[in-house]
């Protein structure tokens, strides 16, 4: 009887972690694309709209691509004040502690972020940081070195080859050739379109036309 009495303890301990819904599997939350390092997950949500109750737990690249009035409240915890997101932010947040929240939209119009979960767990090593001068520096953490790129019409950057990628994505606008292997890839990028590019091999982008264009650059390792 003592032994039943302390497995339904422990069965009951578990409900409130097993409770907590994932963010990946939070509706508003769209798994847009997940390999063995990142999990990309493209986030829309319309006036007035409120999302579940969901857990951060993975440390995660934000960007934000809307300046919009948004609210969030920590579960059990009084809401806190809503704040303007800043088009182009990019931030790091290593969430070693979890954020178990919910999100709304306080404004007029659309609100739209990227969660980008970073999911290997380990590096597989370090990798070189980065020093082309449209490159900025934003955090050089254990899985990925994350930078703000920002090209000019007909500028050019390399990417060297490393063992596991970089993840572009755009802000904004953009009309770029991403070239690997003598092959040219032309790409018209809107906010939050990205590109994946595999490691073991060298990159090049070309900002095509138009006036400036600004990216996260993510590289893994």
């Amino acid at each position: 009887m003592q032994k039943i009495f302390s497995l339904l303890l422990i069965l009951v301990s578990t409900i409130p972690a097993t409770a907590q819904l994932p963010v990946k599997n939070e509706p508003r939350h769209h798994n847009i694309f997940e390999n063995n390092y990142v999990r990309i997950l493209d986030v829309h949500f319309l006036p007035g709209d409120t999302t579940l109750y969901h857990l951060h737990n993975t440390p995660s690249v934000f960007i934000n691509f809307t300046r919009t009035l948004v609210g969030s409240q920590l579960k059990d915890q009084q809401p806190g004040k809503s704040e303007f997101s800043v088009v182009g932010s990019i931030s790091y947040d290593e969430l070693s502690t979890p954020r178990w929240h919910r999100v709304w939209n306080d404004d007029s119009t659309s609100y739209h972020v990227m969660d980008i979960e970073l999911i290997a767990g380990n590096p597989s090593g370090q990798q070189q940081l980065l020093t082309a001068l449209s490159l900025k520096l934003l955090d050089n953490k254990p899985l990925a070195n994350i930078y703000q790129l920002q090209l000019k019409k007909g500028e050019k950057i390399t990417l060297p080859a490393t063992t596991t990628g970089y993840l572009l994505i755009s802000i904004g606008d953009a009309l770029v050739n991403i070239s690997c292997k003598n092959k040219v890839d032309y790409r018209v990028m809107k906010a939050g379109h990205f590109n994946w590019m595999t490691g073991g091999d060298e990159f090049s982008i070309t900002k095509e036309s138009g006036g400036d264009s600004r990216f996260a650059l993510i590289q893994l390792k």
